[in-house]
């Protein structure tokens, strides 16, 4: 039962909806447009705002579904044997890969920082709010969403230093060394970001208050 669950979660995660909403709404792949990722930044740079949300709703609860899997099916999972019993983190693992490399999309999907979000609101919920916090921050900051990502991702490992100072758990090794491999894949998948950051020609998106306009000798913000 545990192995079909971790099958199904790659399978949810090869859903990617940007790919699907594209094609069946807007009559477009997005991995044809703009940086060509299928992911919600890409869809909202496309298609607007209202196509991006969907998306980015869509890939974070297929994170949070399938790491939620094998509680809702398997209630005693965790008196399972080792693997059996890290289940709801293998199963989150299987749909981030799904995401990444989907079997129902040529195996050419997203970069999955919202799948990975999806997968760590169920298992570690606090880390999750903080990453989402550096997200913001760096976001608002650098305006460059690439760089808010891997941010946010390298929180995580950190994050769970700090935490396991005041409160021991016998799970923080095995949560600590797969944020580590969480970070390193989403460094991995933003490889070409990274190479734009350095070279300075990385997209930003637009800052709050340098979208000014002159209407009727009025400056308007939109």
């Amino acid at each position: 039962m545990t192995y079909a669950l971790i099958l199904l979660s790659y399978l949810l995660g090869s859903l990617v909806p940007a790919i699907w909403i594209s094609k069946y709404f807007y009559g477009r792949d997005i991995r044809t447009l703009g940086s060509g990722n299928a992911g919600s930044t890409n869809m909202y740079r496309n298609f607007g705002f209202k196509a991006g949300l969907i998306t980015q709703i869509l890939d974070i609860a297929k994170g949070s579904i399938a790491a939620s899997l094998p509680v809702l099916v398997l209630p005693n999972y965790n008196q399972l044997p080792p693997f059996f019993s890290y289940a709801p983190l293998v199963c989150g693992i299987a749909a981030i890969i799904g995401h990444v490399y989907p079997i129902f999309a040529k195996f050419r999907g997203g970069k999955g920082v919202n799948t990975v979000l999806g997968v760590m609101l169920v298992l570690q919920p606090i880390a999750s709010i903080v990453g989402v916090i550096i997200f913001g921050i760096v976001l608002l900051l650098f305006r460059m969403v690439s760089l808010a990502s891997i941010s946010a991702v390298a929180s995580f490992p950190i994050f769970l230093i700090l935490h396991s100072l005041w409160q021991n758990s016998s799970l923080f090794t095995i949560y600590f060394a797969i944020s580590l491999l969480l970070t390193g894949w989403i460094i991995f998948t933003h490889r070409s970001n990274i190479l734009r950051i350095f070279k300075g020609t990385e997209p930003k998106i637009p800052s709050l208050f340098s979208k000014i306009s002159k209407h009727s000798g009025k400056a308007t913000f939109f």
